[in-house]
């Protein structure tokens, strides 16, 4: 009886208030509460560790998927900036060779018939002077010889020195010599044609020479261009294009240096990647393949330097056949030079818009993080790529391509 609480005393009125109700009434309802339910425990685990791991577990994992949006957003963004800028570095790159060739493949023409003009007057200065001396005019047709010497002297070196100006000093020097050109040559041949062909012949042959002249300006404007913007393409080209492929592959700074010495022993006429394979050079790199377009558009352009200096010193210029074709055969190996580069940078393109999907987190991403994968995917581009691109394929499907 002793363990048991202490008796208290108290009173309970107890009325019924309707069906099934009752009223209790007391003054120490409280007390009999309290003491049916008996004495209150303070659990320091219900009320101090659980509710913490419940918010510490609610912080950590909020912040991890806070962390893993954050990565992918980063992630992502990264892999559309790699993508984006390596398609405008191509754009720009393919448009300054596909321009640059055009205006090389026009300006072959145009330079032949400014030779054959130059040829056909000289004719016809000799045919005039020989027949004054056959009229018996041997004085004038002296007189007009020394009159015509000095100034085909001046137009000969006014003509090399608006060669030198587009040059040296770019597109305004170009048209303007252009225009003088056209306006040197004009004058002989529309004084010859006048008395041969009428007004629908002069007409005719001015629209011949603004051809020309066009075609000239065009093509030394595009020399100045390219060769402005070659080295900031160039490097574009090699942080673009090559770099973000090659950092997967752990390929270090050498794979990217332009070695001009090897580069001057390929030979434009034959397949790139097999030239630069024999070269030792990295045919996987687009910077390469580049300066190697480069060094063919200057080649082509120092022969056609050549027949303009001919042109312009010589009484008597000709254009051989042999050369023009072999100036055509460099064009058209130049335009399979630029279409391999296409090809290759449209492969490039294509891997590094596959990016942007493996910048997601998944259970792949964090597999290829703990893998070689990545490297093993940019080498398979890189065979991809050459196989894909390689000349004996783009002439094969060249063959088997339908014709109209």
């Amino acid at each position: 009886m002793s363990n048991h609480p202490p008796f208290h005393e108290v009173s309970i009125c107890i009325e019924q208030d309707g069906t099934n109700r009752y009223k209790i009434q007391s003054d120490k309802l409280q007390e009999i509460g309290t003491q049916l339910r008996g004495r209150r425990e303070f659990s320091i685990f219900h009320s101090i560790v659980l509710p913490l791991i419940v918010s510490v577990a609610t912080i950590v994992f909020s912040s991890i998927f806070q962390f893993i949006s954050w990565s992918n957003s980063v992630g992502v963004k990264y892999a559309t900036d790699v993508a984006e800028k390596a398609e405008r570095t191509y754009e720009h790159s393919a448009a300054a060779i596909g321009t640059r060739h055009y205006a090389m493949l026009v300006f072959l023409p145009s330079l032949r018939d400014l030779i054959q003009a130059k040829a056909n007057i000289a004719v016809l200065r000799a045919m005039a002077q020989s027949n004054e001396v056959k009229d018996g005019n041997p004085a004038r047709a002296q007189a007009n010889a020394q009159k015509r010497d000095p100034d085909t002297e001046r137009s000969l070196a006014d003509a090399m020195a608006r060669r030198n100006g587009a040059k040296g000093r770019g597109l305004v020097q170009a048209q303007a010599g252009a225009e003088k050109r056209a306006s040197d040559a004009e004058h002989p041949l529309i004084s010859v044609m006048a008395h041969t062909g009428g007004d629908e012949e002069i007409s005719l042959h001015k629209s011949v020479l603004d051809i020309n002249q066009k075609r000239f300006a065009s093509y030394y404007e595009q020399l100045k261009l390219w060769n402005e913007n070659y080295d900031h393409q160039l490097s574009d080209i090699e942080y673009a294009l090559d770099r973000p492929v090659f950092g997967q592959i752990d390929k270090d700074n050498t794979d990217f240096r332009i070695y001009r010495s090897k580069i001057a022993q390929i030979d434009c006429l034959s397949s790139l990647t097999e030239e630069l394979q024999k070269q030792n050079l990295n045919a996987h790199s687009l910077k390469v393949r580049f300066a190697v377009i480069h060094n063919c558009f200057m080649l082509i352009n120092g022969a056609l330097g050549e027949q303009l200096t001919e042109a312009i010193s010589k009484p008597t210029p000709a254009l051989g056949k042999d050369t023009e074709t072999k100036i055509k055969d460099r064009l058209t190996a130049l335009l399979a030079m630029a279409n391999e580069f296409r090809c290759y940078a449209h492969q490039r393109i294509d891997y590094y818009n596959k990016q942007k999907e493996l910048a997601i987190f998944s259970p792949t991403y964090v597999w290829r993080s703990f893998t070689d994968a990545t490297r093993t995917e940019a080498l398979k581009h890189l065979e991809d790529a050459a196989s894909r691109c390689s000349p004996a394929r783009n002439a094969d499907v060249a063959r088997a391509a339908p014709t109209s």
